[in-house]
């Protein structure tokens, strides 16, 4: 159970702990980026000049045509590129409301609450750009934020483009294990995830959990030994 996991870890006195979450579908039950996007850009502009591109856009990445990253860079180009510090700052704030008062999953929400408790170290690392993951980060009361970069030019507006590397898998493991060497002195780690995108974090953690993992996940977290939990109790 998840709470052994904590309690096993509160146990280990001297030993510092972080905890590290993934956000989409971990934290939250569904994906953010084009949710946010969504939100951003009112319903009559998205219908009619947004919508036919953010679908070809899915539908392209889907076969394999185009990469993440430029999936990623050109919904930012069709939605809100252009956009303010202060604007996406804004529908930043409105978007975390929304979706902590409707979109987290109650085990997820507990979860962060016992390692806060417990004064574990939090890190929320995600490919979701960080004018956005902040917010969740600050709410929920993540000490570290790991995410895509956003790359603005020199008026303060944003660009079609990301900032860092897109923060998956490999790139995301890679953040974590610099983050913690540079930070925590010889931590016990716990990490959570929904995706197998992960699984070499959670290999690397002391204890990996894979959360309302789907069946491939799922077989690799029985294989790997991952503790599994469901979140939607």
């Amino acid at each position: 159970m998840l709470t052994s996991s904590i309690n096993r870890a509160a146990a280990l006195e001297t030993v510092p702990i972080v905890a590290v979450f993934d956000l989409d579908r971990t934290i939250t039950r569904m994906g953010t980026y084009t949710p946010f996007l969504m939100h951003c850009v009112p319903a009559h502009e998205r219908t009619f000049e947004r919508l036919p591109m953010a679908i070809w856009l899915t539908a392209i990445y889907a076969l394999g045509l185009v990469s993440r990253d430029d999936v990623k860079a050109r919904m930012l180009e069709v939605n809100i590129v252009g956009s303010t510090r202060a604007q996406i700052a804004a529908w930043a704030d409105t978007y975390v409301e929304k979706c902590l008062g409707n979109h987290v999953r109650p085990g997820a929400r507990a979860a962060v609450a016992a390692h806060r408790a417990a004064g574990h170290h939090l890190v929320l690392a995600t490919a979701s750009f960080d004018f956005y993951a902040q917010g969740f980060a600050d709410v929920l009361g993540f000490d570290h934020l790991i995410a895509t970069k956003s790359l603005w030019d020199d008026r303060g507006r944003l660009r079609a483009a990301l900032g860092s590397e897109n923060c998956y898998g490999q790139v995301k493991f890679a953040a974590v294990q610099d983050y913690v060497a540079a930070t925590i002195p010889r931590p016990r780690v716990i990490a959570y995830s929904d995706h197998h995108s992960d699984v070499e974090l959670l290999r690397w953690a002391d204890e990996g959990v894979a959360v309302n993992p789907n069946g491939r996940f799922r077989r690799m977290a029985v294989a790997n030994g991952f503790q599994i939990v469901d979140w939607e109790r």
